[in-house]
């Protein structure tokens, strides 16, 4: 059995099928930050503008949230991979020791071969103690749910892409 959490804040898992796994994690940071905490969020899979634009959730964060949030994705631009982002929020994360570490889309990550479990779970355990840390993404390999405290599973039931 994996266990980190005597070392680390808490581990919070999203995962499944369903939409709402960085709603989620986005609304850890909300919290976070209206208690005056400092937050990382890495996105792992995803860049920050689509369709030529910045996506809401990062002009919301840079517009109010840019004093506590420090937010890492990939950048075609720079040519970041995965590995890339998830080194540069765990840096970050060492650097000023924040209450919340989200590693958005870390599960596809893993199981697309970008990273491997024991990257991430060494470096979750390198982290100081203080810090909690949000998984999400399809796939969450097993390692994660043993290490996980918190375990949310996202079902989708109906979705509106699905009508014809």
């Amino acid at each position: 059995m994996i266990s980190v959490n005597a070392i680390v804040g808490l581990i919070l898992l999203y995962t499944g099928n369903g939409k709402g796994k960085t709603t989620a994690a986005l609304g850890l940071v909300l919290r976070a930050v209206g208690h005056g905490y400092k937050v990382v969020i890495a996105h792992l899979m995803k860049t920050l503008i689509y369709r030529g634009e910045y996506v809401g959730e990062y002009l919301a964060i840079k517009r109010f949230l840019s004093d506590h949030v420090d937010v890492y994705s990939l950048d075609p631009d720079q040519h970041l991979t995965p590995r890339d982002v998830f080194r540069m929020a765990l840096s970050r994360a060492m650097e000023i020791r924040p209450f919340l570490l989200i590693l958005d889309e870390i599960n596809n990550a893993v199981s697309s071969g970008y990273l491997t479990t024991k990257e991430v779970i060494d470096g979750i355990k390198s982290l100081p103690p203080e810090v909690n840390v949000v998984l999400t993404g399809r796939n969450a390999p097993s390692e994660f749910l043993e290490i996980a405290d918190l375990i949310t599973t996202m079902e989708s039931r109906k979705h509106y892409f699905d009508r014809a």
